[in-house]
């Protein structure tokens, strides 16, 4: 799936079905916004745990971005949160970490490697 079949010309975070985030975690930087022990318990494979300010100070505005949490609610909030700040490319799983499982997918225990 290419990302342009999927983006918005709003100004809203882009919706991502677990599929859709599946068939694009390469292209995206994905950022899990629980707590550290949240994370630790299980995220999705490849998911980082930065914050706010990291981000702000690392990532670049263009760079693709799909947030993420346990139901999706957290991770909706950072999501608009970042398009205020200028994001362009801004995604969100939603149902978060419960769907992805629901779906068949595998996650990740213990920190990032």
């Amino acid at each position: 799936m290419k990302m342009k079949s999927i983006r918005k010309q709003s100004i809203n975070p882009v919706l991502l079905t677990p599929d859709q985030l599946k068939s694009l975690q390469t292209q995206l930087l994905i950022i899990d916004v629980r707590g550290w022990l949240e994370y630790w318990l299980g995220h999705i494979p490849g998911a980082k745990r930065l914050s706010r300010h990291r981000i702000l100070k690392e990532v670049s505005k263009d760079q693709s971005i799909a947030f993420t949490c346990l139901s999706g609610h957290r991770s909706a909030i950072a999501a608009q949160w970042f398009v205020s700040q200028g994001y362009r490319q801004v995604y969100n799983l939603q149902g978060g970490l419960m769907s992805w499982q629901s779906a068949g997918y595998q996650v990740q225990r213990g920190p990032h490697s």
